[in-house]
């Protein structure tokens, strides 16, 4: 007898050492203090529970017994996955809560994350009548007069639509919308007279590297076509078409770029059965994971495999020698030693090389590393097309940088090819100029010699890029005509300018296609920028009616987009019934540059005869329709009246090791910096740009929503630490605290006010600071948020440590 209860003894012992989760799914009620303080983030299945609770639903039946609309509201929230007015979350969390944690003891607290309706932008409200006009042959003759034919509109005279548009709806009233369709050139044409221009000097490039084979509609990269001999001159790049009465050829040319240094995409080759490795021609043909060749062409007409650091280097760029490439093959003794086994993960690819060595990527560096086990950063890659020809792009999936063949002189004046991996803003840096010419003229003009009587040879087309062809109604016509860039300016000191495109070529040679480069070519009456292809609508607008004139449509708070002509015939339907699947990607080709938190509004025809309009947000890198909610966070406490929403405390958080709802927004970084703020266990929230050097940055660390529509007198407090300060710098001028009543996911878009901090830190120690108890009461009524900015320079790049924060009212405890 005394044994048991001995054990039994022992027994009460550890169940009360028993952590919170093991006793509460037991329901023990011990009688020991379990004051609990939970931070957590509501899920889909959450409020679900939270709208079929009893006690819920008989508080939301309570508030409209007859009517039922607040039991309505409550089952919205179980469907939306959101609160709103009518069902708000400090009426129906306290229920979730006391039936998940029936144990808590009181002066329990619980931070609570939840998405609350975010009602649309106010902006919308603008399109409310839309309609379309699309020009005939009749406005074009209007616009031009008789010194020109022309049927279509350039930068000249865009501004007539608004005339067009008071003539032709002439019963619209105040608010009303038309969407415009049109043709368009960026090139005047020529209104003749004025004498014979003179004819350019063309000089044909020396080397083209890679040519079609002049058989089939693939596309091959043309190589980077050296234009080192232009340095320092203002140059004009041709693509000059021929042929005759026996022969002439279609010629399509996408994706054209001018840099002034290589920075060169790679090709693949694949093993084949008997050992050697074949050039993938397509991106189609790319087989995913399994063994490789990885090269890359230099202006040199060599290439380059990827894959080895120098021997015994563990870090660093790869400086290779040139690998023997024919007919598209390697052979099998020449690709041993950089033979790549491509290994699939979750989201791409681990790259291992012959050494079997893994390729990651660390810290901001544009360089590799290697190692013989696979780590947790750095190491997936993804392999895509570059443009739909026979080059691939490799990208670091983390580190946001894809592999180039860079150009490189070291400070010795010694020249070599390196592989390095660098961020789109680095080769952006060093780009004349970059157009997929996918339904975009580009700049480029046509420059007819003879057309043989044929109205064309050149067009622009939305598939396929800028097409030429001589054969028509089954006749081989003799011509010569020229596509022309847009004039360039080449610096002097450029390390070695060139120009890549893709090209494709059927029914002929490439013999007959010829690049050229002009240093006097001049727009002419031989310019033929008003092409035939043009006369169809290729561009639409969006016009308002403000009562007495109409105007383009324009709004501060977005971009707004008008899907083209072109758009509708690639998906070979005259509307879209699915905008959520045809206009993310119709933004990413449009708005190739815009960045996270930019907004987007299209305009598109959701049937023969009506128009549609959605919003879209940048997100996580993708185009995503403007979520209907925004994440708040409110605390709950328990007392002897139950649990309920403690609107005397918006937040009390340490922020260490934990974000708390705090999201950056990047909005500048220079010297190869990928980010400024990251979230620390022991200092909180941390912004700094330094990089081995100070780094020009600011990046916006912006809080969640707080409610202060029900606030008395808020206060916030927080601790801070700066440090490592530029010479004469102050805290002042790097690190600004304020506040926005109209913030809505981007930055630039709010209007933001500067907190004036009572105390702050000097900047050259580590020790936090208290700021002191800052009054937010002019706030009242208003849903806020709070930013942490930080603006560093090429001078100075200051550590901010930000920790503590607590937003409360006034007299609460």
């Amino acid at each position: 007898m005394k044994k048991n209860i001995v054990t039994s003894f022992v027994l009460l012992v550890l169940l009360a050492a028993c952590n919170d989760d093991y006793n509460d799914q037991f329901d023990i009620n011990s009688g020991y203090q379990d004051v609990k303080n939970i931070t957590m983030t509501l899920q889909t299945s959450d409020y679900a529970s939270i709208a079929g609770d009893k006690t819920n639903q008989a508080l939301a039946l309570a508030k409209d017994p007859e009517g039922k609309t607040g039991l309505e509201a409550l089952e919205n929230v179980g469907k939306n996955g959101y609160f709103t007015a009518d069902a708000t979350a400090d009426e129906y969390i306290p229920a979730f809560l006391a039936e998940k944690y029936p144990n808590a003891d009181l002066k329990s607290k619980f931070t609570v994350t939840y998405n609350q309706y975010q009602a649309p932008s106010a902006y919308l409200k603008d399109f409310t009548n839309i309609s379309s006009y699309a020009l005939e042959l009749e406005d074009y003759d209007g616009v031009w007069g008789d010194k020109v034919k022309a049927s279509y509109l350039s930068p000249a005279t865009i501004s007539k639509i608004p005339a067009i548009l008071k003539e032709k709806v002439a019963s619209a009233v105040a608010g009303d919308m038309v969407v415009v369709d049109y043709a368009y050139s960026e090139t005047e044409p020529s209104i003749g007279g004025g004498g014979v221009p003179s004819e350019p000097t063309w000089t044909q490039v020396a080397t083209v590297p890679v040519r079609a084979l002049g058989k089939s509609w693939d596309f091959v990269n043309m190589g980077a076509i050296d234009l080192s001999a232009w340095k320092g001159q203002v140059v004009n790049i041709a693509f000059k078409y021929t042929s005759t009465t026996t022969g002439a050829a279609t010629w399509e040319l996408k994706n054209a770029k001018v840099l002034s240094v290589p920075y060169l995409d790679v090709y693949l080759f694949a093993e084949a059965t008997d050992g050697t490795f074949a050039k993938v021609s397509k991106s189609s043909a790319f087989g995913g994971a399994g063994k490789y060749v990885i090269v890359s062409l230099g202006a040199d007409g060599q290439y380059y495999p990827f894959g080895r650091l120098d021997d015994g280097k563990t870090y660093g760029y790869m400086y290779p020698d040139p690998i023997k490439v024919e007919g598209g093959v390697i052979a099998a003794t020449d690709a041993a030693n950089f033979i790549i086994a491509l290994e699939a993960t979750e989201v791409g690819f681990n790259i291992k090389n012959a050494l079997g060595q893994y390729l990651y990527m660390s810290g901001t560096y544009d360089s590799f590393n290697v190692t013989t086990e696979v780590g947790t950063e750095g190491y997936d890659w993804t392999i895509t097309s570059a443009g739909g020809s026979d080059l691939f792009t490799i990208t670091n999936v983390q580190k946001e940088k894809s592999v180039k063949l860079n150009y490189y002189v070291n400070k010795e004046g010694v020249a070599q090819y390196s592989f390095g991996s660098y961020a789109v803003s680095k080769v952006s840096d060093k780009t004349y100029y970059t157009n997929s010419l996918l339904g975009d003229m580009g700049g480029f003009t046509f420059y007819d010699v003879n057309t043989d009587g044929l109205d064309f040879i050149w067009q622009n087309t939305d598939k396929f890029g800028f097409k030429a062809s001589a054969f028509v109604s089954n006749i081989n016509h003799a011509s010569e005509s020229y596509l022309v860039s847009p004039a360039i300016e080449i610096e002097e000191n450029a390390v070695l300018p060139y120009i890549t495109i893709d090209e494709a070529i059927n029914f002929g040679s490439p013999e007959a296609l010829t690049v050229w480069v002009s240093t006097d070519y001049a727009v002419s009456a031989n310019t033929r920028a008003m092409t035939r292809a043009y006369v169809a609508s290729n561009t639409s607008s969006l016009y308002r009616f403000n009562g007495e004139s109409w105007s383009l449509y324009a709004n501060d708070d977005a971009r707004v987009a008008v899907v083209e002509p072109s758009v509708y015939a690639s998906i070979g339907a005259s509307s879209i019934t699915e905008p959520e699947l045809v206009l993310p990607v119709y933004l990413n080709t449009k708005y190739p540059y815009a960045v996270d938190a930019d907004r987007a509004v299209v305009v598109y025809k959701k049937s023969a005869d009506a128009y549609g309009v959605e919003e879209f947000t940048k997100s996580a890198g993708s185009w995503i329709a403007t979520p209907e909610s925004v994440e708040q966070v409110t605390t709950f406490t328990l007392d002897k009246d139950g649990i309920s929403a403690k609107i005397s405390v918006y937040i009390d958080e340490s922020l260490n090791g934990n974000e708390a709802g705090f999201k950056a927004q990047d909005l500048s970084l220079s010297g190869g910096i990928s980010f400024v703020w990251v979230n620390t266990t022991s200092y909180g929230w941390k912004g700094a740009a330094f990089n081995n050097q100070c780094n020009a940055a600011e990046s916006w660390l912006v809080s969640p929503a707080f409610d202060f529509r029900k606030g008395v007198a808020p206060v916030m407090t927080f601790d801070e630490a700066v440090n490592k300060l530029g010479t004469n710098a102050t805290v002042a001028q790097h690190c600004f605290v304020k506040i926005s009543i109209d913030y809505k996911d981007d930055v630039t878009k709010a209007t933001w006010e500067e907190i004036q901090l009572e105390k702050r830190p000097v900047g050259t120690d580590w020790n936090f600071v208290n700021v002191g108890n800052i009054d937010l009461s002019k706030y009242v009524g208003n849903i806020v948020r709070i930013a942490f900015q930080y603006v560093s320079t090429g001078e100075s790049a200051p550590t901010w440590e930000i920790q503590n924060i607590l937003i409360k009212e006034k007299d609460a405890e």
